[in-house]
């Protein structure tokens, strides 16, 4: 695979990042296991623990003392970290809450909840505004389950990319409502390719494009304690470096 042209990368199992993984799965069970945190985050009938900035690293990722490192360092911008997600799939994923439409709960079923990161709804409208600037999204998964991967449409942040660098242009980027053009292109991903599941143990790690289109898709293994993987998606200072095309 190749991440410029697929828009993710998942690499090979490493010492540094075993021995963090090991580190960090030993914290995020104390987490899962909190009942006000288990209160505040989990989702979907329980079968999401969401866990945004849930893990208590240090800011250049350190958990108990393990330092993070690994090979996606040579891909990456070098921007600051901040505390990890914790995401926690549970068997039965995705259920469906209370509150939620049956088209919401539909497209999670069928498009893995498809979508790109930092594009947030807003206002009864849900109209889409950029409103975080990530860098890039690394995984780490934490235990060695299969079952409910992070999927990503291979070539959708090259559609997505352009798409929005023509709607915004040279307006100021938070002020842009990019719903439309965001729909448009992610219908675009899905007529271009399949999503892809990355299947990654402890000790792996991955990446994904800023502007891939990406989800998780619904829970098919045997019952397990729940898949766990930790998501750094750390931001550029200045927005226009997220829009701006990577370097080649």
């Amino acid at each position: 695979m190749n991440l410029g042209r697929d828009g993710y990368a998942v690499f090979d199992a490493d010492p540094r990042v075993a021995k963090w993984a090991s580190a960090a799965v030993r914290v995020a069970r104390d987490i899962a296991s909190d009942p006000e945190m288990r209160a505040a985050n989990l989702r979907h009938g329980e079968t999401w623990f969401v866990g945004v900035d849930a893990l208590p690293n240090g800011p250049m990722g350190k958990v108990d003392n393990v330092p993070l490192a690994g090979p996606w360092q040579d891909h990456v911008p070098s921007v600051a970290m901040h505390s990890a997600q914790l995401s926690i799939i549970y068997p039965g994923y995705p259920k469906r809450d209370p509150d939620q439409s049956e088209a919401n709960h539909r497209y999670r079923v069928t498009r893995a909840a498809a979508h790109v990161d930092g594009l947030l709804p807003e206002g009864p409208a849900r109209r889409r505004f950029a409103r975080e600037f990530h860098a890039y999204i690394l995984g780490l998964p934490l235990n060695p389950v299969a079952a409910a991967p992070t999927v990503v449409w291979p070539g959708s942040h090259l559609i997505m990319q352009a798409a929005l660098s023509e709607l915004i242009g040279a307006q100021p980027i938070d002020q842009v409502d990019l719903t439309d053009a965001y729909h448009a292109a992610r219908r675009a991903a899905f007529e271009a390719s399949d999503p892809i599941p990355i299947v990654a143990g402890p000790g792996q790690s991955f990446l994904i494009h800023r502007f891939a289109l990406h989800g998780t898709a619904p829970w098919d293994g045997p019952v397990t304690d729940g898949r766990m993987i930790a998501f750094f998606r750390p931001e550029f200072s200045d927005a226009k470096d997220w829009l701006a095309a990577d370097p080649t």
